[in-house]
C-alpha cells in the first residue's frame, strides 16, 4: 500500500524538454506579437501621410488640362 516513487504524478514543469518548449513557445508567441503590433503601427503612419500636401490649395481640373500648344512641326 506503500506509493513507490514512480507511481506520483511529477510536474508537468520539471520536465526539462517541457519546459524548454513552453519558453520558447512564449519568446516565439511574443515575437510575433510584437511583429504584428510593429506592422499596424507602420501601416497607421504610412496611411497618415497620404499622398498630397494638405497645405496646398486644391486646383481646378481645368488648369491643369492639356493646351494644344503652336501648329509648328518640327523635323529632326
Amino acid at each position: 500500500m506503500n506509493p513507490k516513487s514512480e507511481d506520483r504524478p511529477t510536474s508537468f514543469f520539471s520536465q526539462p524538454g517541457i519546459l524548454a518548449a513552453v519558453i520558447g513557445g512564449a519568446v516565439v508567441g511574443l515575437l510575433c506579437a510584437i511583429l504584428v503590433v510593429m506592422l499596424i503601427v507602420y501601416r497607421m503612419r504610412k496611411k497618415d501621410e497620404g499622398s498630397y500636401a494638405l497645405g496646398e490649395p486644391k486646383q481646378s481640373p481645368n488648369s491643369n488640362s492639356y493646351s494644344r500648344g503652336t501648329n509648328k512641326e518640327f523635323y529632326a
